[in-house]
This record gives structure tokens, C-alpha cells and sequence, in this order.
């Protein structure tokens, strides 16, 4: 699967900068390449997010979540890697974006940990950064 080029800018640029607070990724229309779908600007909230992922659809997104450290109390930082898979989508489409999925991973350099969703209780904030601390 090819992976677009402006996907591994778009990134590095919330990676670097923290220009965004997440950028959503789709396959084209043909299927055969992933691409930008949306970036936000760096006041976006979570919730904003989470509605970016359309019921009976496939994404893929990145969030930099924002935490405090249990152990120090200091604030952090960590991009997490979400894939999005409803439950309702079609097999086919479900499929592609399942074996595409590390590809664009690879690519990204700097994910801290994957969050593999299927509906939108997946999307708890708590058990997001329950997964980030853990890494």
C-alpha cells in the first residue's frame, strides 16, 4: 500500500512543532494509497477528534495526548496511533485498512502506542492514557 509523502510531513510537523493536535488519514477512492484526510489546528479538542471517525467507516488518526506523569506530576506529551474500524463497515474495506494499517505506521516515526478502535467507547480519554502511561 502506498502511503503518501505529505502524510510523513503533516506528522513531523505535529511531531516538531505542535502546530496540530491531530491529523485523520484515508485510503483514496481507488483504495490503493493513504492519504491526508484532515489536520487540526493545535486548539482542537479530543472530542473534536473522535467525531472525525464516521460510523460505518475505516480511518486512521493521530492525537498528541497531553497527560500528567503519575510518577514526577509533570505534564506530557505522546502521540497515540489510532485505528478505526467500525464494526458496520464494509468486510472489504475493513480488510484493506487492516493490512495497510503498519505500512503507515512504519512511516511515522515517533507513534508511542496504538489504540485499535471498533466503536466510539473505544475513543475513553482514561483508558487512552491508561495505555500511553503504561508504555
Amino acid at each position: 500500500m502506498a502511503v503518501r509523502d505529505d502524510c510523513v510531513t503533516v506528522f513531523n510537523e505535529l511531531k516538531l512543532k505542535h502546530d496540530k493536535k491531530y491529523i485523520i488519514f484515508s485510503m483514496n477512492t481507488a483504495m490503493t494509497e493513504i492519504q491526508v484526510l484532515k489536520c487540526s489546528s493545535k486548539d482542537a479538542s479530543y472530542d473534536d477528534f473522535v467525531d472525525e471517525f464516521p460510523s460505518g467507516s475505516c480511518r486512521y488518526g493521530v492525537f498528541d495526548v497531553e497527560y500528567t506523569d503519575p510518577k514526577t506530576g509533570g505534564q506530557r506529551n505522546k502521540i497515540v496511533f489510532f485505528s478505526w474500524c467500525d464494526d458496520n463497515a464494509k468486510v472489504k474495506e475493513k480488510m484493506i485498512y487492516a493490512s495497510s494499517k503498519d505500512e503507515l505506521k512504519k512511516r511515522l516515526v515517533g507513534i508511542a502506542t496504538e489504540v485499535q478502535v471498533n466503536d466510539k467507547s473505544g475513543f475513553d480519554m482514561k483508558d487512552v492514557v491508561d495505555r500511553v502511561i503504561k508504555v
